[in-house]
């Protein structure tokens, strides 16, 4: 039988303050302050076991960091790719001869156009502020239409028109657009009457469409886009006033989800600071999954107000809050902190 203490021999150092390290010595500081009685061929052989336990130990850990490494780099280089990105300026060429600068554009315009020159009609699904209107509106310029637009209704008669008691045909934009050309919005589609969207689906399945008057044939140049803060499947947690769409109504479009474009909201708020702080309160309020929009509203009319020379408290009850109880802002502010 022999006696003995494990002492620090041989052992390959790591880096100051590494995790390896740390592990190294606490296990050595444990084990040197223990005695050990074992037969002399015993005790050579938990050295070896104690030394393959710290190798495997080393081993694993270099796994890891690898890993974390490897995303970091990703991670560098999405950011790296962002920083790169310019927010589009779109020209159109019209007929060949005729340009028309539509100046700032969010970063899936140009899907948005391209889609819309197949003649199909688009699904613009996106939150609250996201720019769906100011995005048609440019559509239409592109085209070289007019634009058209009406939000929820509540009657197929805000579509089809009707003859009032004089006898005389009340036109509407839905049916200036079809009937003569141009790009119609249907805002907030998914917030109508039922009974109106089908009577609209009727007019984009048949390509004609009866109105109060006549039947009227669906232009060539008639262009159309429905924009919902949901994919028509009814209400949300943040969205509760919303109608659930027949199928053959969302049948008749394709479909493109529409994100906030933040270097763009960065750039028309023109005040960097304010609007990344926005931006960050949205990210906290999404991860903590709080039912409260933050759209880039809050950066746009916020930055007005601090350049009129309001103060920050006053700025962020207006735009960020918004009536949010105390509890909840704090919350949402401790999460920032982390």
């Amino acid at each position: 039988m022999s006696k003995g203490i494990i002492r620090k021999t041989g052992i390959k150092e790591s880096p100051s303050g590494s995790l390896e390290k740390v592990l190294h010595d606490m296990v050595l500081k444990l084990l040197e302050s223990c005695e050990v009685h074992t037969e002399d061929g015993e005790w050579q052989d938990a050295i070896h076991r104690m030394k393959k336990t710290i190798q495997d130990h080393e081993k694993q850990l270099d796994s890891e960091r690898s890993k974390v490494s490897r995303e970091i780099q990703k991670i560098q280089l999405q950011l790296d790719e962002l920083k790169k990105r310019k927010i589009a300026e779109i020209k159109i060429n019209l007929n060949g001869n005729k340009f028309i600068d539509l100046g700032l554009q969010h970063c899936q315009f140009e899907q948005l156009l391209k889609m819309c020159t197949t003649g199909l009609n688009v699904f613009l699904v996106g939150p609250s502020g996201s720019g769906k209107t100011t995005a048609a509106n440019s559509v239409a310029k592109a085209l070289g239409v007019e634009f058209h637009f009406t939000g929820a209704i509540a009657s197929e008669y805000k579509l089809t028109g009707f003859i009032n008691a004089q006898g005389e045909i009340v036109s509407t934009e839905f049916r200036k657009a079809y009937e003569h050309g141009g790009l119609f919005l249907f805002d907030e589609i998914d917030a109508s009457y039922p009974q109106a969207v089908l009577a609209f689906n009727a007019a984009l399945s048949n390509n004609y469409m009866d109105f109060p008057d006549r039947r009227v044939e669906r232009h060539k140049e008639f262009y159309c886009i429905a924009a919902a803060n949901t994919f028509g499947l009814g209400a949300d947690r943040q969205y509760v006033g919303r109608n659930q769409m027949d199928a053959a109504s969302l049948d008749r479009f394709v479909f493109l989800e529409w994100q906030y474009d933040e270097k763009l909201e960065t750039e028309i708020a023109n005040n960097d600071e304010w609007a990344n702080y926005v931006q960050l309160v949205r990210k906290s309020v999404e991860g903590l999954k709080i039912r409260h929009v933050v759209s880039p509203r809050a950066s746009i009319s916020g930055a007005k107000l601090i350049q009129r020379g309001f103060d920050r408290e006053f700025v962020e009850q207006s735009c960020l809050w918004k009536g949010m109880d105390q509890v909840t802002i704090n919350k949402i502010k401790d999460n920032l902190k982390k």
